[in-house]
C-alpha cells in the first residue's frame, strides 16, 4: 500500500474522519458492521429497481416511470463522473483507512462520487416527493437515505466529499425529474424528445470515456491500483441497463400507456409478485453473469439493455394484455 495524501491535502481531514469511525468500529460489536452492511444495499441498484418497479407496476405508471427516470439518469451521470474525476478509494489514498471486506464487492471503481449516496438520494428522495402528503413516511425516507449515506463512511468505502456529492445529485436529479416529467406529460411526443437527448449524450459520454478522458495510472509492484478498463467496462454494463430501463418506460408511455391502477386488488398483488420474482431472476441471475464474465463489450450492454426494457416495457405489455382478456373490470 502507499499513501498519496500528498498530491491532495485537502482529503486529509477526511481519511482522519473516517480513521476515527475505524477506531469505533473495531472497538464495538460486529453488529454495527452487519448493521450498516444491510443497510448499505438500498443504495446498489438491484433493490431500488424493485421499489421503482412495484410503485410502476402497481400503483401509477407515471410515478414509476418518474422514479425510473430518476434511477437511469442517476447511474448515467455518476458513472460518468466516476470516470471524469478518476479519484481513487480512501484505502488506496491511505493506508490508514481499513475497510470492511464484505463492502468491497461493490466498491471496485473510483470513489468520487458516492453511487450509493446518490442512487439512495435520488430513487428514495423520489418516492419521498411522491408521498410528500405524508410526513411520517417522507421523515422515514429521510432518516433511511442519511444512513446510507453514513454506512459508506462507516465501512471505510468513501470519503465525507464523496457522500456530499452523490447526495447533491440525487438531489437535483429528483427536482430535475419532476420538471422533465411534467413537462412530457404536456405533450407525449415530447418523451421522444427527452430519449433522444439521452441516447445522444449517453452515446458521446460512452465515446469521451473510452477515447479521450485520461485516467490516473498508478502502479504498486507493477500492479495498476484501478484498472480504467475493468472501470469502463462496468459503466458500460449500467449504461446499457439504465437507457433499457428509460427507453423502455418513456416509449410505453408514449405508445402503449397503461394504468397500474386497473385490477382489483388481488390482479395487483400477483401482477406484483409476478414482477418481483421476474425482475429479481434477471438482475440476480443472467445481469450478474454478465456482470462476472469478460463478454463482449457490445453484447454486454445489449443484454443489460434487454433486461432494462424488459421491466418497463415487454412485461407491462404483456400483464396488460392478459389482464384484459381474462379479468373483469
Amino acid at each position: 500500500m502507499i499513501d498519496i495524501l500528498s498530491d491532495a491535502s485537502w482529503l486529509n481531514p477526511q481519511v482522519d474522519f473516517l480513521v476515527f469511525l475505524q477506531n469505533i468500529r473495531m472497538a464495538h460489536s460486529d453488529i454495527f458492521n452487519k448493521f450498516f452492511l444491510s443497510i448499505t444495499i438500498f443504495g446498489e441498484v438491484w433493490l431500488p429497481s424493485l421499489i421503482c418497479a412495484i410503485v410502476y407496476w402497481c400503483f401509477s405508471s407515471r410515478n414509476g416511470l418518474y422514479m425510473f427516470s430518476l434511477l437511469s439518469l442517476n447511474v448515467l451521470i455518476t458513472h460518468f463522473l466516476k470516470l471524469i474525476a478518476g479519484v481513487y478509494r480512501p484505502w488506496v489514498l491511505s493506508n490508514r483507512v481499513k475497510p470492511i471486506e464484505t463492502a468491497l464487492r461493490f466498491a471496485t471503481s473510483y470513489s468520487f462520487p458516492s453511487g450509493h449516496s446518490a442512487m439512495s438520494s435520488s430513487v428514495l428522495g423520489g418516492l419521498a416527493f411522491i408521498l410528500r402528503k405524508y410526513k411520517a413516511a417522507v421523515a422515514a425516507v429521510i432518516i433511511l437515505v442519511l444512513m446510507i449515506g453514513f454506512s459508506r463512511l462507516w465501512l471505510g468505502v468513501h470519503t465525507p466529499q464523496d457522500v456530499i456529492v452523490g447526495f447533491s445529485t440525487g438531489l437535483i436529479l429528483i427536482f430535475a425529474g419532476h420538471y422533465l416529467i411534467n413537462w412530457a406529460e404536456q405533450d407525449k411526443n415530447r418523451y421522444l424528445y427527452i430519449l433522444i437527448a439521452v441516447n445522444i449524450l449517453t452515446i458521446i459520454g460512452m465515446i469521451y470515456i473510452r477515447y479521450f478522458n485520461q485516467y490516473p495510472m498508478n502502479y504498486i509492484d507493477g500492479k495498476i491500483l484501478v484498472n480504467p478498463f475493468s472501470s469502463m467496462r462496468n459503466t458500460v454494463i449500467f449504461y446499457g441497463y439504465a437507457l433499457g430501463l428509460i427507453n423502455g418506460g418513456m416509449l410505453c408511455r408514449r405508445f402503449f400507456p397503461f394504468d397500474a391502477k386497473n385490477g382489483g386488488v388481488k390482479v395487483r398483488i400477483a401482477r406484483g409478485v409476478v414482477g418481483a420474482l421476474l425482475l429479481v431472476y434477471l438482475l440476480r441471475g443472467p445481469a450478474q453473469y454478465v456482470l462476472d464474465n469478460p463478454l463482449r463489450w457490445s453484447v454486454s450492454f445489449g443484454l443489460m439493455f434487454l433486461f432494462g426494457i424488459t421491466i418497463t416495457a415487454i412485461y407491462p405489455l404483456i400483464f396488460t394484455a392478459i389482464e384484459k382478456k381474462f379479468c373483469k373490470e
